[in-house]
């Protein structure tokens, strides 16, 4: 277990709140408040607007696609209910990738592009967008974390931190039989295939040992590995 920790923490490391000057904020409409939705299980979301897009503040934790069927994965992290509001549930790509649909009605996973909007909304800088790896500047990660805790090695400006309510949560990756990297890392699977085997995820950092906490991963990852899953939809 220890050594699956390490080895796929080795492969990821290769109030109305005030906005900093230095963030593109041309098509960013946030005004800190904060929307409900509940879908057809009785699960509670906040939700929140970012420029075009509003988006769930929580991850998800649907059992079952539009249609009512159940889906193949949507395990706990550890199993243990007392993650459930905390972290969600994560599922698999192919979960994220079936017709049924995993999000509520009127809302979608996020694709690639949804992201790409929405970074490019809080700041990261538009050649930046497209590229593969850990992206943003200025800390711009901790503005989409429900905390982040300041380190041995790096203090960070609480002010920031959760700023666009985001609540992002560092609640890991099932592989198999295995839940590993919960406080280490979130992963976010988009709804974009990337090749046969891979589709587009994000990834945050949260250890204290890693650099890259204050930035954004895009990535091609594995479509048997199990994720966090946000939805979204055009706001309104």
């Amino acid at each position: 277990m220890r050594k699956a920790v390490f080895i796929l923490g080795f492969f990821m490391m290769t109030s109305s709140p005030s906005v900093p000057a230095s963030m593109n904020t041309s098509n960013l409409e946030f005004d800190g408040s904060q929307n409900t939705f509940q879908d057809v299980e009785g699960n509670r979301y906040k939700t929140v607007k970012l420029g075009k897009l509003e988006w769930f503040a929580e991850n998800l934790r649907a059992t079952q696609f539009q249609d009512g069927s159940p889906v193949d994965s949507g395990f706990i992290p550890k199993d243990d209910e007392k993650n459930l509001l905390k972290y969600g549930r994560l599922y698999h790509w192919q979960d994220v990738d079936d017709e049924r649909k995993l999000c509520p009605a009127g809302w979608r996973i996020a694709t690639d592009a949804d992201w790409q909007e929405m970074e490019r909304t809080i700041g990261i800088a538009q050649s930046e967008l497209a590229q593969e790896g850990w992206r943003g500047s200025n800390d711009i990660a901790i503005t989409l974390k429900a905390e982040q805790p300041n380190t041995l090695f790096k203090k960070f400006d609480q002010a920031k931190v959760n700023q666009f309510q985001f609540g992002a949560t560092a609640a890991g990756v099932k592989i198999g039989n295995w839940y590993i990297t919960q406080g280490m890392y979130t992963e976010f699977w988009t709804s974009t295939s990337a090749t046969d085997k891979e589709a587009y995820a994000r990834t945050l950092a949260y250890s204290w040992w890693n650099s890259h906490k204050g930035e954004i991963r895009r990535a091609k990852l594995n479509k048997d590995y199990m994720f966090s899953v946000r939805c979204v939809r055009d706001a309104k």
